[in-house]
C-alpha cells in the first residue's frame, strides 16, 4: 500500500504504509509533523535578539551615540552611556527569552498531545505522540479528539465524519468530511468490517473494525498522488487509484459506478488541529505533517496597526533630535565665531555637544512607553467588572499598544446579530399560503403552555383533509431537510439539534415540535449522496437524497440543495426576501408580503422558503455540472455562480419563517452610555431594513424624537446623489438626527467621491445610523471612509463572527465578541469581550484612563529630559561653548533609570481618577479623548516652556550663589550637584502636581523612594571609595554642601521657586478645569453620589 508524491510510486505489496520521496520523513530530524513555533536556541537567543532589536531606529541612534562617546578625551564618561544601554539591550533579550520559553511550553503542549496509530509490524493500532506521526501513518480518531495532521478520509462512522474547524477557521459549525467514493465501495465490502453501533463497547469493536479495514486495503495495492502542500484552506487535489485490485473490488466498483484513478478534492481531506464531533470514529491516513500542514502555511504574522500615541512620540522624538542637532550646529559655529581655541575641531565640537546632550531623547523612552502600556493592558484582563457571570470569562487585551485609543473613539461600528442580540435563535412565527400559523413561543412566565402556533400546526397536520395540509406540510419538509444540521440521539432516545447556524437549528426544531422530525443523515456508500430521512407527521418516514448543494455565503444570501424523493427530483431554496423575489415564479403574493412586513416591524429575522420540481433530464444535467464546477481548479466562485442561475428561478414559495434574535443583557443602557459620551454609533448588519430599524429602536438607538433619513432602494449613481442632497436638507434642523441606508445605496455611493464626501457631512451631522443588507466587504469599505475622510478620528469596529473580520481589521480598533458564531473575530480583533455592554467600561474607564496616562507620560517625559538638557545649554554659554559637560557623568546616567524614571512609571499606571461606577455616570468625560485635551500643540508647547524655565532656573540659581565658571574647582561641582537636586525636586513635584491622586500610597511611597535613590546616590559617589574611582570631581560634596551656609540657602532657595508653577496651575485649574478635575471637585462635595436605583440603571450588570 502505497501513499506517495505525484508520480512516485512504491511498493505495493508491502504491509505497510510508504510516503515518498523519503525525505519527507526525514525532515526535521525524523519527526516532520513536530512543531516548533520558538524564534530562538539558547545559542542562538542572544544575537538573534540583538539583531532584532537594532531594527528600530532609536536603538541604532544609541549605538552611533555609544561609538561617538568612545571618542578619547570626549566630554563623558563612555562607563556611564553604554553601560545604561547595555542594561536596556539586555533587559529586552531576556523578555525576548522569557515570551520564547512560553512559545516553547506550547510547542510541548502540542508535540506530546496523543493519538491512535496503525503499526505495520504489530498489526494492532497503538497510542503514540503527534509529533512521532509521520506521512503515511494510519490514524483513528474517536468523536472529541483531535488530528494530529493534515489527513485523508478512508472510513467514517455511516460513511461520513463531522469535524469543527474552530481551531483553523473559528467557525463553530461543524462541516462535513467523507472518504473518496473508492474508498467508500472498497470499505462497504464484508472483508473491511461491518459498521459499528454506538455502545459501551463500542471503541474496541472499532479498533477492530478498522484492523480489517486497514489489512483490506493492503491487498488492493492503493495507491494515492498529492499535490505539494498549498496554503489554501478549501483547496486539495490529488488522484486516488487501486494497483492490485481483487476481482471483488473490481466488482464492488462497477456496481456503484466509481471509476479510477479518482480526483480527490478537500471535502476528503481533514486539517491538522480539527476535532471529530457526532461521528463515533474516523480512519484516516497522514497526508500531511508539520510544516506541511494547512494550519502552519496558514501562519502568518498579523499586520500591526499603531496608536496614534505612537506616532505623536516618534514625531516628538524627531523634534528632539532635529532640535539637538540644530543646537549643536549653533554652537560650534558660535565658537568659532568667539575665536575659542582650546584644540576642537569645528565637527568635533559639534560631536562633542551631541554627546553631552543626547539624553534630550532618553535611552529607556520606548522601553518605559512599552511597560506602561503592558500595564494598562494587564489591568484591562483583570477587571472584574468585565467578567461574563456565565463563563466566568473577562475581558482580554491581545494587544496593549492601542489601550489609549480606545479613549479617543469617534465612531463606533457595530455588528448586529450576536453583538447587540444573543443569537439565540427562537423560531417566532411563520406564515404559509398568506395564513399566519400563530406563535411558536412559549407565553412569558408559562412554559407548560403549548405555544400556539404549534397547535394550529399540528391540528393542520393531523387532518389531510384541511385545506391547508399539503402547503404546511412541504413548508415543514423543506425546514427539515433543506439544512446543514447534524442530529445526534442520547441514551434516553432525546434528540439534539447541532448546526451551520443557529438559524437553521431553530427550523430544524420548530419542524420536529409539530411532528416533522430530521431523523437522521446517512452517506450512500461510493458517492456523495447523502439519505435525510425524515419522520412524521405520525409514524411516516420520507427519505430525501441529497444529490448537490449550493451553500449559503454572505453574498448569495440563500441556499439550495437538490433532493430526490419518490421518483422525483426537486430544489428546496431559502434565502432573504429581497434576494428570492426574483427567483420566484410570481410575485410574492400580497398577504405574504404583509406578514413579512408585519414580522420585520415586530424586530424578526425573516427568511423566504420555495421548492420547484425539477425535470429529469434537467436535473441529471445540472448535477454534472455542478460535479465538474467541485473539480475545477480556477475561476470555481464564478463557475458555481452561473450554475446557480440555471437552477435557481420559477421557484414556488412555500412559506415565510419568522425568527426572534434577543438583544443581550444591558444593550439599550450601553448604548444610551455610548451617545451620551459623544460617540457615533453605527450598526451594519445584513439584516432586512425593516428588522434592523426595530432592533436599533429596541436599543435605544433611534427614538421617537430622531429625524431619520432613509437612504435606499437606490439604483444608480445619480439616485444616490439625490437620496443625499434630500437627507441633507431634512437633517438640517436642530432635532437629533439619524441615518437608514441600504446595501444598494452604499454600492453606489463608494463608488463616486463626492458622494462619499456628503455622506461623511452626513454621518458628521448625525448621531446614529443603522446600514441594511451589507456584505462583509462592504461594511469595512464605510469603516475605511470615515477613516479616509477624517485623518485623526478613531474608528472602533465590534462584532462576533467571521463576516465581522475584515471590518474589525480594517478599523482602528478592533473588538471580538466571545459569541456562538467562533472564534474568528476574537482571533482577529484587538481586545476580546463576552458581551457588548462591557464595551462601556472599557471605553468609558479603562480607555479614558488610559488616554490621560499615556498623554501625561508622553509629556512628561519630554518634559523631564528637556529639563536636565537645559542646565548644559545654559552651561554652555556661560563658557563659550567649550564643550564641556554641566552635571556629573553618573548622575546623568542615574536620572532617566532610577531617579525620576520609576516614579513616572508607577504613577502613570497606578493613578487614579474616579471610581469605576462614578466614572459611567458622567459619560461626558470622555470628551477629554474626543477633544486631544491631554495632548495637542498648544499643550505640549505648554510642557516644554515649563522645561526651559525650570532647567534654567535649576542651573542658574545655584551657579550664580555658590558656583563658579572654572570647570575645575570644587564651587562648580557642588554647585552643579545642587542644581542636579533641584531639577529633581522640579521634575518630581511636577509630576506630583498633575497626578489624579496626589496623596494615595503609591504615589507618596516612590517620591519617597526617587528622593531616598537621588540621596543614596550621591552619597556613594561623594562620600564612598567605590565612588571616587567612578566621579573623582564630587568627592566630599555632602558635607562641602551642607557645611556652608549659601550652598544651604542654595539648595532651600531653588526649589521654592516652584511656587511660581504652584500657581499657575492652581489658577488654570480654577478658571479652566477639565471635565475630570470638574467632576473630582463635584464627588469631594458630595455630588457625584447617585440614588441608588439611577445607579443601577446607567452600570453595565454583573451579576446573573
Amino acid at each position: 500500500l502505497t501513499f506517495s508524491k505525484l508520480g512516485l510510486a512504491g511498493d505495493a505489496q508491502s504491509a505497510a504504509v510508504i510516503a515518498e520521496p523519503a525525505t519527507l520523513n526525514a525532515a526535521n530530524a525524523g519527526a516532520p509533523n513536530r512543531v516548533r513555533t520558538t524564534r530562538f536556541t539558547l545559542a542562538s537567543w542572544l544575537p538573534k535578539s540583538l539583531f532584532a532589536q537594532f531594527q528600530r531606529a532609536a536603538n541604532i541612534y544609541f549605538v552611533i551615540v555609544c561609538g561617538l562617546v568612545l571618542i578619547p578625551d570626549g566630554p563623558l564618561m563612555w562607563q556611564s552611556t553604554v553601560g545604561p544601554f547595555c542594561l536596556v539591550l539586555f533587559w529586552t533579550a531576556l523578555k525576548d527569552l522569557y515570551e520564547d520559553r512560553r512559545r516553547q511550553r506550547d510547542d510541548d503542549a502540542e508535540n506530546l498531545r496523543s493519538c491512535t496509530r496503525y503499526n505495520a509490524k504489530t498489526g494492532m493500532f497503538e497510542e503514540a505522540s503527534w509529533q512521532d506521526v509521520k506521512v503515511g501513518d494510519v490514524l483513528l480518531n474517536f468523536t472529541d479528539e483531535a488530528f494530529p495532521a493534515d489527513v485523508l478520509v478512508i472510513r467514517g462512522a455511516n460513511g461520513q465524519a463531522f469535524i469543527s474547524t474552530v481551531n483553523l477557521d473559528g467557525e463553530t459549525n461543524l462541516k462535513e468530511r467523507r472518504p473518496a467514493d473508492a474508498f467508500s465501495a472498497l470499505t462497504d465490502m464484508p472483508e473491511a468490517g461491518a459498521e459499528v453501533p454506538r455502545g459501551a463497547a463500542a471503541k474496541e469493536a472499532v479498533k477492530r473494525m478498522a484492523i480489517q479495514t486497514v489489512q483490506h486495503l493492503f491487498t488492493q495495492g492503493v495507491k494515492v498522488d498529492l499535490e505539494m502542500p498549498m496554503p489554501i484552506l478549501n483547496e486539495m487535489d490529488g488522484t486516488v487509484d487501486l494497483k492490485t485490485a481483487t476481482e471483488g473490488a473490481k466488482a464492488k466498483l462497477e456496481a456503484l459506478s466509481v471509476k479510477t484513478p479518482e480526483t480527490l478534492n478537500a471535502k476528503l481531506f481533514i486539517p491538522r488541529g480539527c476535532v471529530l464531533r457526532n461521528s463515533l470514529y474516523c480512519l484516516s491516513v497522514a497526508a500531511y505533517c508539520g510544516n506541511d500542514t494547512k494550519t502552519r502555511l496558514n501562519v502568518a504574522d498579523a499586520v500591526g496597526k499603531v496608536s496614534n500615541m505612537q506616532l505623536y512620540l516618534n514625531r516628538g522624538v524627531q523634534a528632539l533630535v532635529s532640535s539637538l542637532a540644530i543646537f549643536c550646529l549653533y554652537a560650534a559655529i558660535a565658537a568659532t565665531a568667539k575665536g575659542v581655541d582650546d584644540g576642537t575641531s569645528f565637527p568635533m565640537r559639534f560631536i562633542f555637544y551631541w554627546i553631552i546632550l543626547y539624553q534630550v531623547v532618553p535611552i529607556s523612552l520606548y522601553v518605559c512607553f512599552e511597560i506602561v502600556k503592558l500595564v494598562l493592558g494587564f489591568q484591562i484582563n483583570k477587571d472584574p467588572a468585565m467578567v461574563d457571570p456565565r463563563t466566568g470569562v473577562g475581558a482580554m487585551a491581545r494587544t496593549a499598544d492601542l489601550v489609549e485609543e480606545m479613549g479617543q473613539v469617534n465612531f463606533v461600528f457595530s455588528d448586529k446579530t450576536g453583538t447587540l442580540t444573543e443569537n439565540e435563535m427562537v423560531y417566532a412565527r411563520a406564515c404559509v399560503a398568506g395564513t399566519d400559523l400563530g406563535d411558536f413561543r412559549p407565553e412569558a412566565g408559562d412554559n407548560t403552555k403549548e405555544p400556539a402556533g404549534w397547535t394550529e400546526s399540528k391540528r393542520i397536520l393531523s387532518n389531510s383533509k384541511d385545506p391547508l395540509y399539503e402547503q404546511a406540510l412541504w413548508f415543514f419538509l423543506s425546514l427539515a431537510t433543506n439544512h446543514s444540521v447534524q442530529v445526534e440521539v442520547d441514551d434516553q432516545g432525546k434528540k439534539k439539534f447541532e448546526g451551520s447556524s443557529a438559524d437553521e437549528v431553530a427550523f430544524v426544531q420548530a419542524a420536529a415540535d409539530v411532528g416533522v422530525t430530521f431523523t437522521s443523515r446517512v452517506r450512500q456508500a461510493g458517492s456523495d449522496h447523502v439519505d435525510i430521512v425524515v419522520t412524521g407527521p405520525g409514524s411516516e418516514e420520507r427519505v430525501f437524497t441529497k444529490l448537490g448543494e449550493i451553500p449559503f455565503t454572505s453574498e448569495r444570501k440563500r441556499m439550495s440543495v437538490i433532493f430526490k424523493h419518490a421518483g422525483d427530483y426537486w430544489i428546496f431554496c431559502k434565502g432573504a426576501d429581497n434576494i428570492m423575489g426574483p427567483l420566484l415564479d410570481e410575485a410574492l403574493p400580497s398577504s405574504m408580503a404583509e406578514k413579512l412586513t408585519e414580522y420585520s416591524k415586530l424586530g424578526l429575522r425573516t427568511l423566504v422558503v420555495a421548492t420547484r420540481k425539477l425535470d429529469e433530464r434537467l436535473a441529471t444535467k445540472w448535477l454534472n455540472t455542478l460535479a465538474a464546477v467541485g473539480q475545477a481548479k480556477q475561476g470555481k466562485e464564478e463557475a458555481l455562480a452561473e450554475a446557480a442561475a440555471e437552477i435557481e428561478h420559477s421557484l414556488n414559495v412555500a412559506g415565510v419563517t419568522a425568527i426572534e434574535d434577543k438583544l443581550q443583557q444591558g444593550v439599550p443602557e450601553a448604548i444610551v452610555s455610548i451617545k451620551a459620551a459623544g460617540i457615533r454609533f453605527w450598526v451594519l448588519t445584513g439584516d432586512k431594513t425593516e428588522t434592523a430599524v426595530e432592533i436599533v429602536k429596541a436599543c435605544r438607538l433611534f427614538t421617537e424624537s430622531m429625524v431619520l433619513a432613509h437612504l435606499v432602494n437606490c439604483k444608480d449613481e445619480a439616485q444616490a446623489l439625490q437620496l443625499l442632497q434630500e437627507a441633507k436638507k431634512s437633517l438640517s434642523g436642530p432635532r437629533e438626527a439619524g441615518l437608514v441606508i441600504d446595501g444598494s445605496f452604499v454600492q453606489h455611493v463608494l463608488s463616486s467621491d463626492q458622494a462619499r464626501l456628503i455622506l461623511y457631512d452626513l454621518a458628521m451631522a448625525s448621531r446614529s445610523c443603522v446600514c441594511c443588507r451589507l456584505s462583509p466587504q462592504q461594511k469595512r469599505k464605510l469603516v475605511e471612509l470615515v477613516k479616509e475622510q477624517n485623518k485623526a478620528g478613531i474608528t472602533l469596529a465590534i462584532g462576533d463572527g467571521a463576516n465581522d473580520v475584515s471590518m474589525i481589521q480594517g478599523a482602528h480598533v478592533g473588538i471580538g465578541i466571545r459569541g456562538k458564531e467562533g472564534n474568528q473575530a476574537v482571533q482577529a480583533s484587538d481586545v476580546a469581550i463576552s458581551q457588548f455592554r462591557f464595551l462601556v467600561p472599557l471605553l468609558l474607564c479603562h480607555g479614558r484612563r488610559a488616554y490621560r496616562r499615556v498623554a501625561t507620560f508622553l509629556c512628561y517625559m519630554f518634559y523631564k529630559h528637556t529639563a536636565i538638557a537645559i542646565g548644559d545649554i545654559v552651561w554652555a554659554h556661560q563658557v563659550w561653548f567649550a564643550g564641556v559637560i554641566a552635571y556629573p557623568d553618573w548622575l546623568q546616567a542615574a536620572f532617566p533609570a532610577v531617579v525620576v524614571g520609576l516614579p513616572v512609571l508607577v504613577v502613570m499606571t497606578m493613578d487614579k481618577d474616579l471610581p469605576d461606577e462614578i466614572a459611567l455616570l458622567n459619560p461626558e468625560l470622555y470628551v477629554e479623548g474626543l477633544e486631544k485635551m491631554r495632548f495637542n500643540p498648544a499643550l505640549f508647547a505648554s510642557w516644554i516652556f515649563s522645561a526651559v524655565y525650570h532647567g534654567t532656573v535649576a542651573w542658574l540659581v545655584p551657579n550664580l550663589m555658590c558656583g563658579s565658571t572654572d570647570y575645575e574647582s570644587t564651587d562648580f561641582w557642588y554647585a552643579s550637584v545642587i542644581s542636579f537636586i533641584s531639577v529633581v525636586v522640579f521634575v518630581n513635584c511636577r509630576l506630583w502636581m498633575v497626578t489624579e491622586s496626589p496623596g494615595s500610597k503609591w504615589t507618596i511611597g516612590i517620591m519617597a523612594f526617587s528622593f531616598f535613590s537621588l540621596f543614596f546616590t550621591i552619597y556613594m559617589l561623594g562620600e564612598t571609595t567605590l565612588g571616587y574611582a567612578f566621579q573623582p570631581e564630587i568627592w566630599g560634596v555632602v558635607g562641602g554642601i551642607l557645611g556652608d551656609t549659601n550652598r544651604i540657602l542654595a539648595l532651600v532657595c531653588t526649589p521654592m521657586l516652584l511656587l511660581v508653577d504652584l500657581a499657575v496651575y492652581q489658577f488654570q485649574s480654577s478658571t479652566n478645569p477639565y471635565p475630570l478635575t470638574a467632576a473630582r471637585r463635584r464627588l469631594r462635595k458630595g455630588q457625584n453620589r447617585p440614588p441608588e436605583q439611577k445607579l443601577q440603571a446607567r452600570i453595565p450588570d454583573t451579576t446573573e
